[in-house]
Protein backbone atom coordinates (compact mmCIF):
# COMPACT_ATOMS: atom_id res chain seq x y z
CA UNK A 1 0.00 0.00 0.00
CA UNK A 2 1.42 3.34 -0.79
CA UNK A 3 2.25 5.89 1.77
CA UNK A 4 -0.54 8.32 2.35
CA UNK A 5 0.16 12.05 1.83
CA UNK A 6 2.21 14.03 4.85
CA UNK A 7 -0.99 15.82 5.89
CA UNK A 8 -3.03 12.72 6.48
CA UNK A 9 -2.53 12.53 10.51
CA UNK A 10 -4.89 14.49 12.62
CA UNK A 11 -3.04 16.39 15.38
CA UNK A 12 -3.73 19.99 16.52
CA UNK A 13 -0.51 21.66 14.26
CA UNK A 14 -0.72 23.58 11.54
CA UNK A 15 2.13 25.57 9.59
CA UNK A 16 1.83 28.98 8.06
CA UNK A 17 4.05 30.08 4.74
CA UNK A 18 6.69 31.00 7.02
CA UNK A 19 6.61 29.38 10.29
CA UNK A 20 4.91 26.65 11.84
CA UNK A 21 3.20 26.16 14.89
CA UNK A 22 2.13 23.61 17.29
CA UNK A 23 0.14 23.15 20.78
CA UNK A 24 0.90 19.74 22.06
CA UNK A 25 -1.04 17.88 24.76
CA UNK A 26 2.31 16.12 26.17
CA UNK A 27 2.63 15.51 29.55
CA UNK A 28 6.29 14.68 30.00
CA UNK A 29 9.51 15.98 29.37
CA UNK A 30 9.82 14.16 25.69
CA UNK A 31 8.15 16.52 23.29
CA UNK A 32 9.95 19.43 24.50
CA UNK A 33 13.20 17.46 24.14
CA UNK A 34 12.00 16.52 20.73
CA UNK A 35 11.03 20.53 19.84
CA UNK A 36 14.94 21.39 21.29
CA UNK A 37 16.56 18.95 19.12
CA UNK A 38 14.70 19.30 16.01
CA UNK A 39 15.57 23.35 16.71
CA UNK A 40 19.16 22.34 16.23
CA UNK A 41 18.60 21.15 13.05
CA UNK A 42 16.55 24.01 11.19
CA UNK A 43 17.90 26.94 10.09
CA UNK A 44 16.30 30.27 11.57
CA UNK A 45 14.88 30.67 15.29
CA UNK A 46 12.79 27.84 17.14
CA UNK A 47 10.54 29.24 19.91
CA UNK A 48 9.30 26.59 22.34
CA UNK A 49 6.64 27.89 25.25
CA UNK A 50 6.18 26.48 28.50
CA UNK A 51 9.05 24.17 28.37
CA UNK A 52 9.68 22.09 31.46
CA UNK A 53 12.86 23.02 33.04
CA UNK A 54 13.56 19.95 34.55
CA UNK A 55 17.41 18.41 34.68
CA UNK A 56 16.83 16.62 31.56
CA UNK A 57 15.39 19.49 29.41
CA UNK A 58 18.34 21.50 30.74
CA UNK A 59 21.30 18.92 30.30
CA UNK A 60 19.72 18.02 26.51
CA UNK A 61 19.72 22.14 25.79
CA UNK A 62 23.32 21.86 26.53
CA UNK A 63 24.37 19.22 24.58
CA UNK A 64 23.00 20.93 21.80
CA UNK A 65 24.64 24.04 22.34
CA UNK A 66 28.12 22.00 22.54
CA UNK A 67 26.38 20.96 18.95
CA UNK A 68 26.36 24.27 17.43
CA UNK A 69 23.24 25.50 18.68
CA UNK A 70 22.47 29.27 20.14
CA UNK A 71 19.64 28.58 23.02
CA UNK A 72 18.64 30.78 25.73
CA UNK A 73 15.78 31.78 27.90
CA UNK A 74 13.94 34.57 27.19
CA UNK A 75 12.46 36.94 29.68
CA UNK A 76 8.99 35.85 28.93
CA UNK A 77 10.26 32.14 29.89
CA UNK A 78 10.25 30.64 26.32
CA UNK A 79 13.24 29.43 24.78
CA UNK A 80 14.59 30.02 21.78
CA UNK A 81 16.73 27.83 20.05
CA UNK A 82 18.65 29.23 16.81
CA UNK A 83 20.01 26.09 14.99
CA UNK A 84 22.47 24.66 12.38
CA UNK A 85 20.62 22.99 9.73
CA UNK A 86 20.56 19.06 8.81
CA UNK A 87 24.40 18.17 8.46
CA UNK A 88 25.46 21.22 10.07
CA UNK A 89 26.83 19.92 13.72
CA UNK A 90 29.63 20.59 15.34
CA UNK A 91 32.02 18.14 16.40
CA UNK A 92 31.83 18.73 20.68
CA UNK A 93 34.73 18.80 23.06
CA UNK A 94 34.19 16.30 26.21
CA UNK A 95 31.40 14.58 26.94
CA UNK A 96 27.85 15.22 26.14
CA UNK A 97 26.58 14.61 29.72
CA UNK A 98 22.82 13.93 29.76
CA UNK A 99 22.46 13.43 33.50
CA UNK A 100 18.88 11.33 34.28
CA UNK A 101 17.69 11.94 30.97
CA UNK A 102 17.31 8.57 29.15
CA UNK A 103 15.25 10.20 26.27
CA UNK A 104 17.76 12.80 26.07
CA UNK A 105 20.55 10.56 25.60
CA UNK A 106 19.04 8.32 23.15
CA UNK A 107 17.48 11.29 21.21
CA UNK A 108 20.93 12.69 21.09
CA UNK A 109 22.74 9.14 19.68
CA UNK A 110 20.06 9.50 17.12
CA UNK A 111 21.45 13.00 15.54
CA UNK A 112 24.80 11.68 16.27
CA UNK A 113 24.59 8.66 14.40
CA UNK A 114 24.01 10.32 10.90
CA UNK A 115 26.35 13.57 11.22
CA UNK A 116 29.71 12.62 10.94
CA UNK A 117 30.91 13.76 14.22
CA UNK A 118 32.71 11.34 17.07
CA UNK A 119 30.27 12.44 20.34
CA UNK A 120 30.26 10.76 23.77
CA UNK A 121 28.12 10.82 26.19
CA UNK A 122 27.36 10.05 29.60
CA UNK A 123 25.21 10.42 32.13
CA UNK A 124 24.65 9.90 35.88
CA UNK A 125 24.43 6.24 37.70
CA UNK A 126 20.62 5.81 37.05
CA UNK A 127 21.37 6.49 33.41
CA UNK A 128 24.76 4.64 32.92
CA UNK A 129 22.91 1.60 34.23
CA UNK A 130 20.24 1.75 31.84
CA UNK A 131 20.57 -0.88 29.14
CA UNK A 132 20.82 1.54 26.34
CA UNK A 133 21.92 -0.68 23.40
CA UNK A 134 18.37 -1.94 21.90
CA UNK A 135 18.25 1.52 20.73
CA UNK A 136 21.66 1.53 18.74
CA UNK A 137 21.07 -1.58 16.64
CA UNK A 138 19.48 0.64 13.61
CA UNK A 139 21.77 3.27 14.09
CA UNK A 140 24.48 1.15 13.41
CA UNK A 141 22.62 -0.34 10.35
CA UNK A 142 22.99 3.09 9.34
CA UNK A 143 26.29 3.39 9.87
CA UNK A 144 26.92 4.49 13.21
CA UNK A 145 29.85 2.79 15.13
CA UNK A 146 30.52 2.46 18.55
CA UNK A 147 34.10 3.23 19.51
CA UNK A 148 34.24 2.46 23.05
CA UNK A 149 31.30 1.57 25.99
CA UNK A 150 31.47 1.04 29.87
CA UNK A 151 30.49 -3.22 29.87
CA UNK A 152 27.40 -4.65 28.41
CA UNK A 153 27.19 -1.23 25.98
CA UNK A 154 26.12 1.04 28.64
CA UNK A 155 26.97 4.67 29.53
CA UNK A 156 29.69 6.02 29.27
CA UNK A 157 30.01 5.13 25.38
CA UNK A 158 31.60 7.24 22.12
CA UNK A 159 29.52 7.28 18.88
CA UNK A 160 31.40 7.87 15.88
CA UNK A 161 28.18 9.11 13.12
CA UNK A 162 28.63 7.97 9.72
CA UNK A 163 29.95 9.95 7.27
CA UNK A 164 27.38 9.00 4.53
CA UNK A 165 24.51 7.28 6.82
CA UNK A 166 22.64 4.95 5.04
CA UNK A 167 18.68 4.49 4.86
CA UNK A 168 17.27 1.88 6.19
CA UNK A 169 14.04 0.13 6.56
CA UNK A 170 13.93 -0.91 10.16
CA UNK A 171 10.82 -2.90 11.82
CA UNK A 172 10.66 -2.48 15.49
CA UNK A 173 10.76 -6.54 17.03
CA UNK A 174 7.67 -7.81 17.92
CA UNK A 175 6.82 -6.22 21.38
CA UNK A 176 8.84 -3.17 21.07
CA UNK A 177 12.40 -3.14 22.33
CA UNK A 178 13.86 -3.70 25.26
CA UNK A 179 12.58 -2.00 28.74
CA UNK A 180 12.90 1.10 29.41
CA UNK A 181 12.89 2.26 25.71
CA UNK A 182 9.74 3.07 24.97
CA UNK A 183 8.74 2.66 21.14
CA UNK A 184 7.79 6.48 20.92
CA UNK A 185 11.66 7.00 21.77
CA UNK A 186 13.01 4.43 19.52
CA UNK A 187 11.00 5.72 16.65
CA UNK A 188 12.17 9.34 17.27
CA UNK A 189 15.77 8.17 17.29
CA UNK A 190 15.52 6.66 13.79
CA UNK A 191 14.00 9.04 12.36
CA UNK A 192 15.90 12.35 13.64
CA UNK A 193 19.38 9.81 12.18
CA UNK A 194 17.44 9.46 9.34
CA UNK A 195 17.41 13.30 8.33
CA UNK A 196 21.07 13.04 7.18
CA UNK A 197 20.58 9.85 5.08
CA UNK A 198 19.68 10.45 1.98
CA UNK A 199 16.32 8.75 0.35
CA UNK A 200 13.52 7.27 2.21
CA UNK A 201 14.29 6.00 5.57
CA UNK A 202 10.76 3.66 6.70
CA UNK A 203 10.07 3.07 10.05
CA UNK A 204 7.41 -0.48 10.54
CA UNK A 205 6.24 0.07 14.01
CA UNK A 206 3.01 -0.42 16.12
CA UNK A 207 -0.34 0.96 15.11
CA UNK A 208 -0.49 4.82 16.70
CA UNK A 209 3.18 4.51 17.32
CA UNK A 210 4.95 7.67 16.87
CA UNK A 211 1.96 10.04 17.03
CA UNK A 212 3.60 13.29 18.41
CA UNK A 213 6.65 12.79 17.07
CA UNK A 214 5.33 12.63 13.50
CA UNK A 215 3.92 15.63 14.38
CA UNK A 216 6.44 17.90 15.47
CA UNK A 217 8.63 16.33 12.68
CA UNK A 218 6.48 17.80 10.14
CA UNK A 219 5.59 21.23 11.94
CA UNK A 220 9.64 21.48 11.15
CA UNK A 221 9.05 20.85 7.48
CA UNK A 222 10.44 17.17 6.90
CA UNK A 223 8.36 14.95 4.97
CA UNK A 224 6.81 12.14 6.75
CA UNK A 225 4.26 9.92 5.52
CA UNK A 226 1.96 7.21 7.09
CA UNK A 227 0.13 3.97 5.89
CA UNK A 228 -1.11 0.74 7.40
CA UNK A 229 0.54 -2.49 6.65
CA UNK A 230 -1.18 -4.91 7.70
CA UNK A 231 -0.83 -4.84 12.02
CA UNK A 232 1.38 -2.41 11.47
CA UNK A 233 2.07 1.49 10.90
CA UNK A 234 4.72 2.55 7.91
CA UNK A 235 6.35 5.15 8.15
CA UNK A 236 8.32 6.91 6.01
CA UNK A 237 10.50 9.76 6.26
CA UNK A 238 12.30 11.72 3.12
CA UNK A 239 16.38 12.39 4.01
CA UNK A 240 17.82 15.63 4.03
CA UNK A 241 15.72 18.50 4.05
CA UNK A 242 16.01 21.94 5.09
CA UNK A 243 14.15 21.97 8.34
CA UNK A 244 12.68 25.41 9.13
CA UNK A 245 12.03 27.00 12.46
CA UNK A 246 8.56 26.64 14.51
CA UNK A 247 6.93 27.60 17.64
CA UNK A 248 5.79 25.12 20.06
CA UNK A 249 3.36 25.69 22.99
CA UNK A 250 3.68 23.06 25.60
CA UNK A 251 1.17 22.51 28.27
CA UNK A 252 1.57 25.47 31.21
CA UNK A 253 1.81 23.39 34.56
CA UNK A 254 -0.91 23.57 36.61
CA UNK A 255 -0.28 24.28 40.12
CA UNK A 256 -1.54 22.37 42.86
CA UNK A 257 -5.34 22.45 44.31
CA UNK A 258 -5.49 23.40 48.01
CA UNK A 259 -7.06 19.48 47.81
CA UNK A 260 -3.37 18.47 46.74
CA UNK A 261 -2.04 20.28 49.49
Amino acid sequence: MPASPSHAVSLSAHRSPEQGRATLAARDDTAGLLAIVLGLLSVGETRIENLPESDGILATAEACRRLGAAIERAADGSWRIHGVGVGGLLSPEGSLDLGGSLAGAVLMMGVAASHGVTASFDGDPALQACPIAPALVPLMRMGAEIVTSAEGTRLPLTLRGAVDAVPIVWQMPEGGISSPIKPDLAISAVLLAGLNAPGETRVVAPQAAGDEAICLFRLFGADVATASERSARLIVLQGRPTLRPATVTLPAETPPSSADV
